[in-house]
């Protein structure tokens, strides 16, 4: 009876689906998907792999700290009527996921811009009085792993980082190593500080030196990662980040969110892309606003 019911509303969504979608080879579902939304609470991505005629799909949704994995299953592709060749007009693939709790069916087909669209209905199985429901959710490829971009940073100890007025300006020092300048602003100075020790950053790094166009600082070789109690901080996509042009000057934006600033140096706009989507930051932070004294990113 359970099987029977699956299939029945797999039959129907998928039916339902394919009023909207175009024709597609099966491979096109192949992938490492991830969530647009960055700030789901729901599956946060989905693997789905293509070995000889079986379809595989592993599925993750959002946890903490780390997103739980609901396991590999058994995935199927469906065609536009009996007879068609699935594999050229392949239009969407299902699967069933178990947890213990529930019975979840994540129904993928097409989307616009290269994207799928999984519809996830979530039968709960354990007795509760909770309502069974629906969510729809959007994701990217995720893009084949490139060769990490080339980083110029310097090493510093947090434990040993201090605030000291040198020359009559207020640094962040560790030993004799000057490291952020706050002139006569003792206490954006203290609070960077505090900022620097809690997420314990190691590594302040730039591109374009000297002078340099764009900077951060990393935990080891990892952004940092979480939020701190009154952070001022801006959030964007990573994935949807790109290198634009606007008024002669060379710029990375989201959307119509202009973030960063690189004047005529083109070059370093795109290798500061590259440095963001490598590390994954969606977070730009400040200390001071308007003119900060202290900028820095994290996840």
């Amino acid at each position: 009876m359970r099987q029977q019911w699956i299939l029945g509303l797999v039959i129907g969504l998928v039916t339902l689906s394919f009023s909207s979608s175009t024709f597609a080879n099966l491979s096109g579902f192949v992938g490492d998907w991830r969530n647009v939304d960055t700030n789901t609470k729901g599956v946060t991505r989905l693997l789905i792999k293509k070995q000889g005629a079986q379809l595989s799909m592993q599925a993750w949704g959002q946890c903490h700290p780390t997103d739980c994995d609901w396991g590999t299953v058994r995935a199927y592709g469906y065609g536009p009527n009996v007879s068609a060749n699935l594999n050229a007009t392949a239009q969407a693939v299902s699967a069933v996921f178990k947890p213990s709790h529930a019975q979840t069916l994540v129904i993928v087909h097409k989307a616009p811009n290269k994207r799928i669209r999984a519809e996830v209905l979530t039968r709960f199985t354990d007795g509760s009085n909770r309502t069974n429901y629906r969510n729809v959710y959007t994701f990217a490829r995720t893009q084949r792993a490139s060769a990490a971009p080339k980083e110029d940073c310097v090493g510093f100890s947090p434990r040993t980082t201090t605030v000291r007025k040198i020359n009559n300006r207020w640094k962040i020092v560790d030993g004799n190593h000057w490291l952020f300048d706050f002139a006569s602003n003792a206490g954006e100075a203290r609070k960077s500080l505090a900022i620097i020790k809690h997420y314990k950053m190691n590594k302040s790094c730039f591109v374009g030196r000297p002078d340099p166009s764009f900077s951060y600082l990393l935990v080891n070789k990892t952004a940092p990662k979480g939020a701190r109690q009154g952070e001022d901080c801006v959030s964007f996509n990573p994935r949807t980040a790109a290198v634009k042009k606007v008024n002669n000057r060379w710029k990375i934006v989201d959307g119509s969110h202009m973030m960063f600033d690189f004047g005529n140096k083109q070059g370093e706009a795109r290798q500061s892309l590259a440095i963001i989507k490598h590390h994954g930051f969606t977070r730009s932070c400040f200390v001071g606003r308007p003119g900060p004294s202290f900028e820095y990113l994290r996840k």
